[in-house]
Order: C-alpha cells, then structure tokens, then sequence
C-alpha cells in the first residue's frame, strides 16, 4: 500500500510539475492558462467516483446544500476533522447539519449486519432493562456480562436486573457503556479483536429463548425503520437440533411479521452463518451450515401467502479472517450445497485483513460469491478487483467496523474510495452496531460523506446500490425500490422545505 501511495503522489508531482504556474512556462514566459485548466480537468476527471446517478435539478440545489453543511462541520472542527470518526463520543458530530441529513437519509438496505448485535448501546440498554428474565453479574468474575433466569429466585447473589443495579450504584453507566462497547478495547490487555470478541459473550443470554430472540428483533426491526432502513439481510448463527434453529428462526420470523404490519414497506431477510476459527471443530460448523439448510427448506416469507419467498436467502462464513480457516477449505462443501439450492445465494466475508498473503477475496470470487463481506484488501489484487466489478459482485463495505476494528486508521483512506472511482459496486453496511456505532448506519454514512468527500450523486448511488444487490427475489427488489423512490422524494421535499 506504502508503494502504491509512493506512487500516486510521485505521479501526481509529475502531472503538476508539468502544469502548475511556477513550471509550464512558455518561452516568452507566460502562463498557459487552457493547457493548465485542460490538464486539472483531465486528471479531476480520471480520478472521480463513478456513478450512473444524474442529479435533478432539486437533487443539484440539495448536492449544494450538502456542500455548505460539509463545510460548516469542517469549520466546527477549526478544520481539524476527526478522521477517526469517534461516532460513539463525540457531540460535536451529532448536533450538526450534516448529521441531520444523515438522520433523515432513507439508506435503504443494510446487507451486512449480524444478529444479536443490532441495536446500538442505549437501545440495547433500553431493551435490557425492560426485560425481567435478564439480570447483570456485578461481582468480579461475571461483571457486565447477561445471565438469563426465568425464575429470579435462581439469579446469583450478585445478579441484578440492570436497571436495579444501576440505581444502587454497583455499576456505572459510563463504565457499563465502555464494558458493552469498543470503547474498552484501549485498556484491553490484547487486541481490540480480543476484546471484540469478549462483547459477544457478555451478551449470550440474549438468544436463551425463542421469545426472548422475538422480543430483541422486534425492538432492533422497529429502531432500523425509525432510522429508515427498511431491508436487512441479517447473519445469524444457528446452533443447536434442527428443531431448536427453526424454533429459533421462527422467532426471528415473527418479529418480522409483526413490524411489517406498522411498517408495510419493511423486509427482513436470514443468512445462514458458519464459523471459520482454526481453533473450533469443523464439525461445529458443519452443524451450522446443515441447520441453516434446513430452516431454508422449512420456513418461507409467506407474509404474503400470494407471494411466498425465501427466508434465508444465502450462506456465509464468519470469524476474525486472520485466525480463520482458508476459504478453499470448504470448496466442496459450498459447491454441494450450491448444486443442491441453485437459489441458494453465497456471501462470504472475504479481505477483511491488512495482510498481502490472506487472499481469500480470490477464493470468494472462484468459490461464486454473489456477494463479498468487507473486501478490504482487494486492492492488492488488481485482477481480481476488476473481475470483481465486471461480474457486478457488491461488496459490503463497513467503514466504521474497519476503523475500531484498526484495519483502517484513518478513513480517508479506505481503499473504498478507490472501488468508488474504478466502479467497484459497494453498499454500505454496519456490521455489529451493537458495539461499534452510535446510530446504525446514519454513522457510517457521515463518515463516508466526510472523509471520502461524498457528493449526493455517490450517496444516492450506494443507497440504490444496496437495494438492487440485495439478496432479495425480482419482486422484492422491485418493490422495495418503489418504496424507496417514494421515500427519497419525500425526503428531497422535506429538504427543500426546510424540515
């Protein structure tokens, strides 16, 4: 990457070496102005984000309109941005225009999120303590993690609801906020994926029963519509007997059911998911993938019984990358499992490393990925990049995930602002909000806007880009998208009145 940036700027010098005042001087010693403005344009233009989005004459005046609320952030920061994006602490962020726009933005689908970690701190705080069956450990060796007991009585002298524990003081909120959230990976003893990964298993209770996972997707579908997005492709792990996934699945199902009927617009949809660790027995998440097939085989989306749809619409498998089994190790499984379900769609979480020898975005592409999670590291592999965009395969790209994850220090640069300029189709996802974000989506959409300099040509690209990538049948996509359309309109509107 060092030699690639090397590279840029050398050819950069080189370009205006060539043009600039102090050096294309004519003999007579005049500047040439048309050579000068010919060649910035070319170079503008050679390195600007591709997209098929032509703005309206009310999206142009809006596009201007977001220009000065850019411009008004940067100079709320005395022009020192925090390129880092510190999402889930800083004030400054949320209080300005530019976050309201994001607020207000209708994001369409979120393609890459995974369940159980849906809901952001206060919302999964508020959904906690609402819930009597879940108490927090407040003594040293269960401290901030869940328990479940449906009995209180079975609930350890140092389990509390949280609420309760909250009031008496045996844990503070601020501290409950850094323990539940990335936050406290920088007095983590290990990496922040260690940690990471210690926030999952403080929060395993929340999946102890069918309609306590009911009761959860309910409250995170109900807060994605809020924050209008109104299609989710959500990665979900499947453990247990058969009956136990699908009663599980079920529940999620009902959630569904039960949202749509407030929000009639709303789609949810399951990827089945696996676990890739080296450390944990193939055997695991051959039982994971087999319950992920048989959900698909007996439970549809009939919300509709006039149009049945799949549920779980795809297949991925999970885990820190560099920890994880190749990809090519389970060739054959996912090629049966293709050749059995030829709908069956695979999306796999593929570059999600900083290293040049983890080429599994090679294997998700030779493997029929209709989809690549993150692709982070694509850049290092040009052919296949540009295989990658001719076949029109999107990748779901998690700007927030990839900078507290420390993949990306500093987001301006994300190499995908350079998928944005050789037309690389990406969505912009969230990856576990739970613990990373503080408005799903609406945070990685301003990152995105300030640190790659979005114009809403490019925005409104990735919002069209996540609906026709989505994982969805023709007719879901063709219906989301005519709601999204009426959604964008009334947004514009609302702009343009002031709203």
């Amino acid at each position: 990457m060092r030699k690639k940036i090397l590279s840029l700027m050398l050819a950069m010098i080189c370009l205006f070496g060539a043009v600039c005042p102090g050096a294309a001087l004519a003999a007579d010693d005049s500047f040439d102005q048309e050579k000068y403005l010919e060649a910035r344009v070319s170079h503008v233009e050679t390195n600007s984000y591709k997209t098929d989005v032509t703005l309206s004459e009310k999206e142009e005046a809006l596009d201007r309109k977001l220009a000065v609320w850019k411009a008004e952030y940067l100079e709320s920061c005395d022009r020192k941005v925090p390129y880092n994006m510190p999402v889930l602490t800083d004030n400054n962020i949320w209080g300005s225009k530019l976050y309201e726009f994001c607020e207000a933005l209708p994001k369409g689908s979120d393609l890459h999120i995974h369940g159980m970690a849906l809901m952001p701190f206060d919302e999964l705080l508020s959904f906690v303590e609402s819930r009597d069956e879940l108490f927090i450990g407040t003594g040293e060796r269960n401290r901030y993690y869940l328990a479940f007991h449906e009995d209180p009585a079975e609930a350890a002298e140092d389990e509390f609801p949280v609420l309760e524990a909250l009031e008496l003081g045996l844990i503070n909120l601020d501290d409950l906020r850094v323990q539940w959230t990335v936050l406290g990976a920088d007095d983590y003893d290990g990496t922040v994926w260690d940690w990471f990964e210690t926030l999952f298993n403080k929060h395993m209770a929340l999946s102890a029963t069918p309609e306590l996972i009911e009761a959860y997707y309910r409250n995170a579908f109900r807060y994605y519509c809020g924050n209008n997005i109104f299609h989710l492709e959500v990665r979900q792990l499947f453990f247990g007997s058969h009956d136990e996934a699908l009663a599980n699945a079920k529940a999620i199902r009902n959630a569904y059911y039960e949202v749509r009927k407030e929000y009639p617009d709303f789609i949810a949809s399951v990827v089945g998911t696996g676990l890739k660790y080296t450390t944990l027995d193939r055997s695991l998440t051959d039982m994971l993938l087999d319950n992920a097939l048989y959900i698909r085989e007996n439970l549809k989306d009939d919300f509709d019984p006039d149009n049945i749809h799949e549920f779980l619409i795809g297949i991925d498998l999970v885990n820190e990358e560099d920890k994880s089994r190749p990809l090519i190790e389970f060739a054959d499984q996912l090629d049966k499992m293709k050749k059995e379900n030829p709908d069956l769609q695979i999306m796999l979480h593929a570059g999600e490393s900083l290293y040049a020898y983890s080429d599994n975005v090679i294997d998700a592409y030779l493997l029929g990925a209709e989809r690549i999670g993150h692709g982070l590291n694509l850049y290092r592999f040009p052919e296949i990049m540009e295989l990658v965009r001719e076949g029109g395969i999107c990748l779901e790209v998690c700007p927030i995930s990839n900078q507290v994850l420390e993949y990306v220090e500093d987001l301006r640069g994300h190499p995908a602002t350079e998928y944005l300029k050789r037309g690389v189709p990406i969505s912009i996802c969230s990856d576990d909000p739970a613990y990373q974000e503080h408005a799903t989506l609406t945070d990685d959409f301003f990152s995105a806007i300030v640190c790659w300099d979005l114009g809403l040509a490019e925005i409104k690209q990735l919002c069209l880009n996540s609906i026709t990538c989505s994982g969805m049948d023709d007719l879901q996509r063709e219906e989301l998208m005519q709601s999204w359309q009426k959604q964008w309109d009334t947004f514009l509107n609302d702009l343009e009145a002031g709203v």
